[in-house]
């Protein structure tokens, strides 16, 4: 591993644990952001030790991508602590806001020996993407001396997501990180600390991290359609709707699924000039059904493609065009529905309304609801 990357992975996450929430980066002081109140952690009966297990035992891997837990990972649920624990757990959550506070503060001060002050005498700090352990204070300080010795101008962002205090001397610290360095590179990670009090001060004692994917610089061509993310509904005379689409894992591409179904027993019936579900599909189409849609960029033919998959087993391809702040879909079927084709216009009508309007040549089963949304959810 080269000095840049150990030093973009280790030293980033490692200065970016003691960061609090919200933070602006910046040679000069800042000030301390609160930290988010979280449940507490119950710990699991164990043997005495100086430091309970709250995070597996470290096994090196080497491969490049995030750890699967932590790419999952949410937003904490905000759960009532035990009631005995409230007053407790509000102070050792002060009392770590303010030793992150002065972490956060020193290391953008360039001041590595204040840094190291901030971590037990045998802290250490695990890269779980290459099983690299840096070990102890004088390791850590080389880590923070070399990057402030090669980059001046090396800063940090911090997003501190949960302190969860674990019992009175201990506490678990997650959050994001992104260092920044003067050439207009940076490094993310997601961090996963525990930190312990010793003599009356928090220390850092484990720190466990995982590089996040860096953002593309020149933009994703999906990034168009993230306006149709969230949840969509309609409802009919006799028929209701909903659409919701949201990202795949990595954002490579953009999934919708797609619901109609009947409402209640009133019967649908077709209604010259409605732009409404009943006014555009055909009776014998208006049935229960479910659709999913994928959509992705095919960077050969430089388009944007979808492919449609119906439950009754019909599926079908589509071509995606913008015209304005619409988009035509050119939708051509396959399999049982090969030949047949459908053209279906979305209409941007708001922030929070779109209109689907389509002519079909027998796909309007196979394919998604063509009606006026609103959107319910984001």
């Amino acid at each position: 591993m080269s000095d840049r990357t150990w030093v973009c992975s280790a030293a980033a996450m490692m200065a970016a644990v003691l960061a609090v929430g919200g933070c602006s980066t910046g040679p000069a002081e800042q000030d301390i952001g609160a930290a988010r109140v979280e449940p507490e952690l119950r710990a699991a009966p164990r043997a005495a030790g100086s430091v309970p297990m709250v995070i597996a035992a470290p096994r090196p891997f080497a491969s490049s991508r995030p750890a699967p837990f932590l790419r999952g990972a949410g937003a904490p649920r905000h759960l009532p602590p035990a009631a005995g624990r409230v007053t407790q757990d509000e102070t050792e959550r002060g009392e770590i806001t303010a030793m992150l506070g002065l972490y956060l503060r020193d290391f953008n001060r360039h001041d590595a020996a204040a840094v190291v002050g901030h971590w037990s005498e045998h802290g250490e700090n695990l890269d779980l993407d290459t099983g690299d352990v840096t070990r102890g204070r004088e390791e850590v300080g080389g880590v923070f001396a070399t990057l402030f010795a090669e980059d001046a101008e090396a800063a940090i962002d911090i997003d501190v997501q949960a302190i969860r205090p674990v019992r009175h001397d201990v506490a678990v610290v997650d959050g994001t990180s992104t260092v920044r360095f003067g050439d207009g590179g940076q490094a993310g990670s997601r961090f996963s600390a525990v930190v312990v009090k010793h003599d009356g001060r928090w220390l850092l004692e484990s720190v466990r991290e995982a590089a996040q994917p860096e953002a593309s610089s020149g933009g994703h061509p999906l990034e168009q359609l993230t306006w149709l993310l969230g949840t969509w509904d309609d409802v009919g005379p006799g028929v209701a709707a909903s659409t919701r689409c949201f990202w795949s894992a990595g954002n490579a591409f953009l999934i919708r699924t797609h619901a109609v179904s009947s409402n209640g027993d009133e019967e649908p019936r077709p209604m010259a000039g409605d732009g409404r579900i009943p006014g555009l599909l055909p009776a014998a189409d208006v049935a229960d059904r479910e659709v999913m849609e994928i959509i992705g960029w095919d960077p050969e033919s430089q388009v944007i493609r979808s492919w449609v998959f119906a439950s009754t087993g019909r599926f079908a391809e589509g071509t995606w065009t913008r015209d304005g702040d619409d988009w035509k879909v050119r939708v051509e079927g396959r399999g049982v529905d090969a030949g047949r084709s459908s053209e279906c216009v979305m209409v941007r009508a708001g922030a929070d309304e779109l209109a689907v309007r389509g002519t079909s040549d027998g796909l309007a089963a196979a394919l998604v609801p063509v009606c006026d949304f609103i959107r319910t959810a984001r």
